[in-house]
């Protein structure tokens, strides 16, 4: 009686919920048995992690990131791994903040190397056990805006880009897949107003960011290439294309991944942090007055610790678990500023600035530059070529029905084959116009199948479930097979290979039964997929380096299994 009500109740779920009918169902895992290594390492997860969540942030030993920290670890409610070059100085900072080290671990990442990307991606997953990361935060940065010329990374890339973006490009992509088993996994990009030219600050003040066609990235972006571009170096238009190819990127990862990994994707702009370490390459002058003009004269300043309030909120706040966003706070500027800017310390409300509080978030839009599809596309090739980034396959939510799993399980081979024989009657075109051609291994595996399946399987179970097919679904209505404009070209070519067939050369179609291939390495191939039909024993076909090995078959008594060796 159970097992009746628990059929009815799947079948009903198909019927009334359509597509999203085995949804609820996407979560449930088979009982798991553990082994005693297992059971270890969730213990010790447990000791080291308990209940809380895991951040790990870059560039976490001064300005922002500091801030960041702070906020993070004061709920109790985060373990936070600071993934910083200069452990020894922020081992200091935490002394000095009286960061809780029970909760905060240090570990080196030098941002100028992949090659130590790659060790702190290692040594991560060494550390975090069994614990799943809940928070990546992409925040250290560098800004070199003086420099008449470039400096290069170990990498032999231009710094900025590569600390601001290429780095952390190749830090998601070893980390994203393991994200996945968290409830709620956010990867956090700190951006600029100075990539979203569509604002004053991004579109009114030269050099404005701008990745033009990509040819520096396309050309390799290797010393002498220091721009994105292609063009001459430019220092602040170098951290200004940085800030840009964050923002593009984590729009394009939330396309990607977003829903087969179920991570959120943002960016933030956490407002124009006028006294921070970012500014410690300008000159003194600068450093000085800067801080001053934007709080009383544009009010677009934002202390440090409200900007590192807005980082914490993006990781922290429920509302925040929307992906494909740029965030951003009102405060600031506002007409009129003089008087009560002095009055009240420059904390005017308005759009930009400090002031507005945790309610204060909003979804900014972002320029047309960062929401070119067809070049952060681009932008994703070409970072993943110059990292060597590896990807995991964004795999899409599966349907647990059974009877999906069971008649896909039933059918792959048969659209494979189907599928096969398409690509040799119904050949694509190349760039030039010609014909594709088939692999020699897809060849051999059409004629293995013409030989057996349609052979000798074709003239008995074929040829029942083809008479079944016609009377269940009828002939073909004359009005789906009118309609068309032109006639359908000829192909001057033919996609498969002739044999030699009993002395006569003719076409595989037409072929007999014996099949004697002129070339060695074609017979060895087909020899190879005619076994795979036939002696079904588990043991597979040569490597493609092995082809040319001397076989021979060998068949043992009628009751042992036929089985093929080298010689």
């Amino acid at each position: 009686m159970k097992r009746t009500s628990y059929t009815f109740f799947l079948a009903l779920a198909a019927v009334t919920g359509g597509v999203d009918a085995f949804k609820f169902m996407s979560n449930w895992q088979p009982p798991k048995v553990l082994t005693d290594l297992q059971k270890v390492e969730l213990a010790k997860t447990e000791k080291r992690f308990g209940d809380k969540k895991l951040v790990v942030i870059t560039g976490c030993s001064s300005g922002l990131g500091r801030e960041t920290v702070k906020n993070l670890l004061a709920t109790d409610q985060y373990h936070v791994v600071g993934a910083v070059r200069d452990v020894d100085k922020m081992e200091a900072v935490a002394e000095i903040d009286g960061f809780n080290m029970d909760n905060f671990h240090i570990m080196e990442c030098e941002l100028n190397s992949f090659a130590s990307v790659h060790k702190f991606c290692e040594d991560l997953k060494e550390y975090q056990l069994a614990k799943p990361i809940d928070r990546l935060i992409c925040n250290a940065g560098v800004y070199q805006p003086s420099l008449p010329y470039a400096k290069w990374s170990v990498d032999g890339h231009e710094q900025t880009m590569q600390i601001n973006f290429l780095s952390h490009f190749l830090m998601i992509s070893k980390l994203l897949d393991g994200m996945k088993a968290a409830p709620d996994p956010r990867v956090i990009m700190v951006g600029s107003v100075t990539g979203n030219d569509n604002t004053v600050g991004g579109g009114g003040v030269y050099p404005i960011a701008d990745l033009k066609d990509l040819k520096g990235f396309k050309a390799g972006f290797e010393n002498p290439i220091a721009m994105a571009d292609g063009y001459g170096f430019n220092g602040a238009k170098a951290y200004k294309d940085s800030k840009l190819c964050l923002m593009m990127m984590s729009n394009f990862l939330h396309s990607k991944f977003n829903r087969s990994h179920g991570i959120t994707f943002s960016s933030i702009y956490p407002g124009c942090i006028a006294e921070t370490p970012l500014f410690r390459e300008k000159r003194a002058w600068f450093r000085k007055y800067f801080p001053i003009f934007m709080k009383y004269i544009t009010g677009g300043y934002v202390g440090v610790e409200e900007a590192g309030q807005r980082l914490f909120q993006v990781a922290h706040d429920p509302r925040c678990s929307k992906s494909g966003v740029y965030w951003s706070w009102n405060g600031g500027p506002r007409e009129g500023r003089g008087a009560a800017a002095l009055e009240k310390g420059g904390q005017i409300s308005g759009g930009g600035g400090a002031g507005g509080g945790w309610d204060s978030i909003y979804i900014n839009d972002q320029s047309d530059k960062v929401n070119n599809v067809e070049l952060c596309v681009e932008l994703f090739q070409c970072s993943t070529k110059i990292t060597g980034a590896q990807w995991p396959e964004a795999k899409t939510f599966t349907s647990p029905c059974p009877t999906l799993k069971v008649i896909s399980a039933i059918s792959s081979n048969m659209i494979a084959r189907e599928e096969l024989k398409r690509m040799a009657e119904q050949p694509g075109f190349n760039e030039d116009g010609t014909p594709m051609q088939l692999t020699k291994r897809k060849k051999a595996a059409l004629v293995a199948d013409k030989v057996i399946v349609q052979g000798v399987l074709g003239n008995t179970v074929g040829r029942v479930g083809r008479v079944a097919g016609r009377l269940l679904l009828g002939r073909i209505p004359d009005a789906a097979k009118e309609g068309s404009f032109q006639e359908e070209k000829s192909l001057n070519a033919d996609p498969l290979p002739t044999y030699v067939v009993d002395a006569a050369v003719i076409a595989p179609e037409k072929q007999s039964n014996f099949i004697d291939v002129i070339n060695e390495d074609d017979k060895s191939l087909l020899e190879n997929e005619i076994f795979d039909h036939v002696f079904a024993n588990g043991n597979k076909a040569p490597t493609d380096s092995s082809l040319t090995a001397e076989r021979e078959w060998k068949v043992g008594e009628p009751e042992k299994q036929k089985e093929l060796s080298p010689v």
